[in-house]
């Protein structure tokens, strides 16, 4: 078993007991100890990808060319520096090993606004932070061929803990949000950020309300009320930010546009949905003169019954 595992388990093991002290000047030290251990897992999980290697050939974050007296050159590893988040996910691509589907980022995060400001609820932030890396821990143990019951045992209830409260509140989340009737398909809710805290526990401040137009966000861990229209502009972000990167990368229009009717940037355009979520018009239809479908990018206000191209046919035949 190498030093670095040995760390590994050592890091989270003591950032879960800062954890469960409570006091809130432990939370920066359980952060930073829980989100170092995890990235030592994942260092763990490329060396041993590459057992005849050198574990700093492998993780070393800075290299040089060296001439190699043969008219090539060989890499060499400067410094003890290691890998960060960033590169770890590219050397994980690299190895052919699965980057775990889990949200660290929080983690990181809440580490770093610790050390810059106080949160209002950093024992509440930092188990949700917890709770939302611990598929990760999973992961990382599956990958090294490791049971983690057998080397965080001491802590290992408190992880499955706050991971099963935290699967709970999210639950009752987004369960407020399903019954809602939204003018078109939704989905990763469950990635939303409260604008305050960055949780990702919104749901509706009226969890039995099912109208669109009522709909009012509440942060379920700070407690912080969304408004209709932010709520809306995350909404429509969530579920439709990949589909807007996507046609734009492939040249086409975004998916995602301002609502010609009320100017909100919640307009949803992607051949299957044309729809404003915030004021529920839709411009869509067909051309009266050549019948070309009609879509947001093609609507004109003066000439809505109109395809962009009749629409200048008919200005220009008015001017004449």
């Amino acid at each position: 078993m190498s030093g670095i595992f040995d760390n590994a388990i050592t890091s989270i093991a003591l950032g879960i007991e800062d954890f469960e002290t409570g006091p809130d000047a432990r939370m920066l030290s359980a952060a930073r100890n829980y989100y170092a251990g995890l990235l030592l897992l994942a260092k763990e999980c490329l060396i041993r990808a590459a057992p005849e290697a050198d574990p700093m050939e492998v993780i070393g974050a800075k290299f040089k060319p060296i001439p190699d007296g043969e008219g090539g050159v060989d890499l060499e590893v400067v410094g003890y520096t290691t890998v960060d988040l960033t590169q770890l996910k590219s050397r994980f691509k690299d190895f052919g090993l699965p980057w775990p589907d889990a949200d660290i980022n929080k983690l990181q995060r809440f580490r770093n606004d610790l050390e810059h400001y106080h949160l209002k609820e950093p024992v509440s932030a930092l188990g949700e932070a917890i709770a939302s890396s611990f598929p990760m821990v999973v992961d990382f143990f599956n990958l090294l061929g490791e049971d983690p019951h057998d080397h965080l045992a001491d802590v290992w209830d408190t992880l499955l803990a706050q991971r099963a409260a935290f699967e709970k509140v999210q639950k009752k989340c987004l369960a407020s949000l399903e019954i809602v009737d939204w003018p078109a398909v939704v989905t990763d809710l469950d990635r939303m950020e409260c604008p305050q805290c960055s949780s990702s526990l919104i749901g509706q401040a009226d969890p039995d309300n099912a109208d669109r137009e009522d709909v009012i966000g509440k942060c379920y861990q700070c407690g912080e009320e969304i408004p209709f229209e932010t709520m809306m502009q995350m909404v429509v972000n969530t579920s439709y930010e990949i589909s807007a990167y996507i046609m734009a990368k492939e040249g086409l229009n975004p998916a995602i546009t301002d609502c010609p009717e009320c100017w909100s940037s919640t307009y949803v355009e992607t051949g299957e949905a044309s729809v404003c979520f915030t004021c529920g018009e839709s411009v869509s239809g067909e051309c009266a003169r050549c019948s070309t479908d009609i879509t947001v990018f093609e609507y004109n206000p003066d000439y809505p019954d109109l395809c962009s191209y009749c629409a200048h046919m008919s200005e220009k035949i008015m001017r004449e």
